[in-house]
Parts: C-alpha cells; structure tokens; sequence
C-alpha cells in the first residue's frame, strides 16, 4: 500500500483537469474528456479511502465512463465495491426501502444448461408477495412469459414492474424440477421491509427461548428499524427469556450500526459495562495514519466498542443459524461475540466476507453529481485477532438445510431449529425422509451480494466531496 502522507485540505479544483493523454483520442491536450469532472471526484475519493489505493492511477482519465473507470482500478479479489449513477436510490436501498414484491430470492442454474430458476426464500409480512400467495420453497421459471437464463435474470426480476411468475414443482420421488403450468401475478411497490421478519417464545420445560429471524441489518429511516430490533429484545427480557436463538441464515449483512446494537443486547453485561474491544478495523496506509495521528489509536474509527444497553439479556451463549448467505455484518456479529462468551453456531459456512465499505455521495462534489461509489475500505477482526476467514466461519454443528421442501419459518421441525432446541433442551430432532438432493449451481445475486456490504457510517472523517 501507499505510504505518503495525505494534505487533508485537498480539493477537487486542483485535480480536475488530470487526466490520461494517452487515453485522449482527440489528440488535443487541451481537452480533458467529458468524463473529467465525475471521473476526478472518484479518483480523489478511491486514492484516499479505497483499501487497496495502490491500484489508483496517478491521474484521472475523462474519456472512460466512471463505471468503467471505477472498474478498472478494482483489486482482482474485490467483489464487493461499486459504483451507481444513482445514488438517491442507492441510499433508500440500503436504508430498507425499495421497488419490490416483498419476498427474498435465491437463484439457481439448472445443471447442464444456461437456464435458471428462483426458489422463494422467504416472505415478508404484509407485502404484494404474501397477498398474491408466494411461499417459501417456491419455484419460478418464468417471468411474463420468458424462460429465466443466465442473460436475462437480473433483468427480468429486478425490472421495477408488476410480474407474472410461471411456477416450477419439485418431484422429490424422482428429483426433478419442472413446469406445473400454474402463474402467479405479483404488484410491485415501494416498501419498507423491516428486517425483523419472524419472533417467538418458544417455551419447553423449563426453558424460554427467544428466536429472532432478523433478514438484513438495517437501521431504516429515523432508526426504525433499530427500534423493531429493540422492542422484541425488550419483549424477550420482560419474558424471562434465558436462550436465544437468532436465524441469519438469508442475512447478507448491512449497517455495523445494527450489528452494534444488536451485540450490546446479547453480551454479557460485564462486558458492556466494560466496553470491552467489539471489532478492530485495519484501512489503507494513508488512511490509518490519518485517523491514528488526528484522534488517537482509540477512534471510534479504528475500534468499536461494546456499551450498555437498556435491553441485556443476560447471556453466557447464544445460538447462531448460518448458511453461505449470511455475510458482512452477520460474520462480524458471530466473531465479534466469539471472544466472550459461548457462541453456537449451527448450519453451513458463512460467506466469508470480512471487509467494510463507506459510501460516498457526489452530492457534494465540486460541481455536484449523482454518483455513489461504495468502495472496500476496511478489513476487520475481533478482539482476538480473527479475520480472514475466506472459508466462512464453520458452524459448530453441519446441518443442511433443504430450500425445495422447507419447513416454514420458525417451525420447530426445521432442521437448522431443531438441532439448536435439541442442543438446549435435549429433545428429539426429527427425523425426515431423505431423498437425493436436486443437483444445481447456486448463482451468486450481485444485487443482494451488494445490499449486504457492511456498510460504516463516517464518524468525522474528511470528505473529499
């Protein structure tokens, strides 16, 4: 990485004319693109905040478009950063609200060929999905009338209309997916989706078990959303709760905000009431340096901090449902607990994803623009150190569960559930009829994969807007 040191009084008036000549296919030195103004407001923000800012070019290049130029200076191992020319929207996204029918996707790619098909991971209460009958395990092939493939996919799910949904059916006698000839029409509409999807008390013996199916971090508008977070946990203390179970297994990640609360609730409270070491965070050489000589190796930049909260449950362990799509923040708030009490975690592997993004607005760029880029920023550990986890953190105990016949959320027969009740209770997990496995290629969606970023808020940083 770089080791320069950053005048933090930079502007974008000194470098808006930089630009790559050999790129100038006008051959007039005069003329430094029409890409200039956008392209410099990116080149500033990536060379002072991306992680791996050695990759920055010296100069802005005005004839590439800024996704292309963003791209081009990406780390090859980075997935995760991007750009919008859209950033109003971008932000009511990551804040909970968007164009959707209410329910969550996951995509597969049927062996063999280039079609692909979407299974229902779950509904959202109250929404255009649930009102028009879409449930768990569901299959569509089809959107208004075209076969999903690999070139189209994206397109035809994310596209902001209402859709007709052709539904597949799963034989699992002879493991095959195919057309029922059944539709289904949704509406789409802007909505807020609180990720607190699912809560119980679910009560056997003498024990009382909170279980909290909580699908993305997000702090919403005013906080709303930490408010939903609070309330059931408050609901769960007022109870006597003395188990908690909380199900990421769909959480892509989000807000370390959310996380941070959400992890000041489980802790014991000996260790908020000690602000014990939460995560560290790791940047660029320029950027450590910064925050390090400006405010000092404890900045909140630099470590956050476990503090106490109004709701505490009182735990020494806590249960953990994990799959491959519980990212970003959902991995920060497992390692993050690890080191102080007993974390239980019970599925498949995690994504493995252990940096963290800012997101930076054009809004205030010299002139303005309609830009965000959301660039990797940081690296994280727990108080122990652990990080680079590229394999996910590995459950305690491998349970699989089967999207194409799910039990319902919350049900107590569901496979990852009832491995954690029969961990706390000793009661029998069920057992069910087991058949080969439908045999399919998971494609990664880039859209959630994004949404889930763990995504920092700027705590006084200066802003080379």
């Amino acid at each position: 990485m770089k080791n320069q040191s950053i005048n933090i009084t930079l502007t974008l008036i000194s470098i808006l004319f930089l630009f790559n000549a050999c790129n100038n296919p006008s051959g007039n030195s005069d003329d430094p693109g029409e890409f200039i103004q956008v392209n410099s407001w990116v080149h500033a923000n990536m060379e002072f905040y991306y992680y791996w800012n050695e990759r920055v070019p010296e100069k802005a290049d005005g004839y590439m478009t800024p996704e292309n130029f963003f791209e081009s200076m990406l780390e090859p191992q980075d997935i995760f950063s991007f750009i919008s020319d859209d950033a109003e929207s971008l932000l009511d996204d990551l804040n909970g609200s968007s164009f959707s029918a209410g329910f969550s996707p996951t995509f597969g790619r049927f062996s063999g060929t280039n079609n692909v098909f979407i299974i229902v991971e779950f509904i959202y209460p109250n929404t255009p999905a649930e009102a028009a009958g879409l449930k768990r395990g569901d299959i569509i092939l089809e959107i208004n009338g075209t076969q999903l493939t690999l070139d189209n996919y994206q397109d035809l799910y994310y596209d902001e209309s209402d859709a007709t949904y052709t539904m597949g059916i799963y034989n699992p006698e002879e493991n095959t997916i195919s057309n029922s000839g059944d539709t289904i029409t949704v509406s789409k509409a802007e909505l807020e989706l609180d990720p607190v999807v699912y809560t119980d008390i679910i009560e056997v013996n003498t024990h009382k078990i909170g279980y909290l199916f909580y699908a993305q971090f997000l702090t919403g508008t005013n906080n709303k959303f930490i408010d939903s977070v609070d309330e059931i946990l408050s609901e769960f203390e007022q109870a006597g709760v003395t188990e908690l179970i909380v199900d990421l297994r769909y959480n892509p990640g989000g807000r370390v905000t959310a996380a941070e609360n959400l992890a000041n609730s489980i802790a014991p409270p000996s260790v908020t009431a000690n602000n014990e070491v939460f995560v560290r965070y790791e940047y660029n050489d320029n950027l450590e340096s910064y925050y390090t000589e400006k405010e000092g190796l404890d900045s909140p930049n630099l470590v956050a901090l476990f503090s106490e909260d109004p709701t505490n449950l009182n735990l020494d362990r806590a249960y953990f449902l994990t799959t491959s799509g519980s990212a970003s923040a959902s991995e920060l708030l497992i390692n993050g607990l690890k080191p102080y009490m007993d974390v239980i975690s019970i599925g498949t592997p995690t994504f493995g994803k252990f940096y963290g993004s800012y997101v930076l607005t054009g809004n205030q760029a010299t002139p303005p623009n309609n830009y965000a880029i959301v660039p990797v920023t940081l690296k994280y550990a727990n108080a122990d150190g652990i990080t680079d986890f590229r394999d996910g953190l590995q459950p305690d105990y491998e349970v699989e569960e089967d999207i194409l016949q799910p039990k319902a959320i919350g049900d107590t027969t569901d496979a990852l559930l009832a491995k954690a009740l029969h961990l706390i209770t000793g009661a029998a997990e069920p057992v069910a009829k087991i058949y080969p496995r439908f045999q399919y290629q998971k494609i990664q969606d880039p859209v959630k994969l994004r949404r889930g970023n763990v995504m920092f808020e700027k705590k006084g940083q200066p802003r080379l807007n």
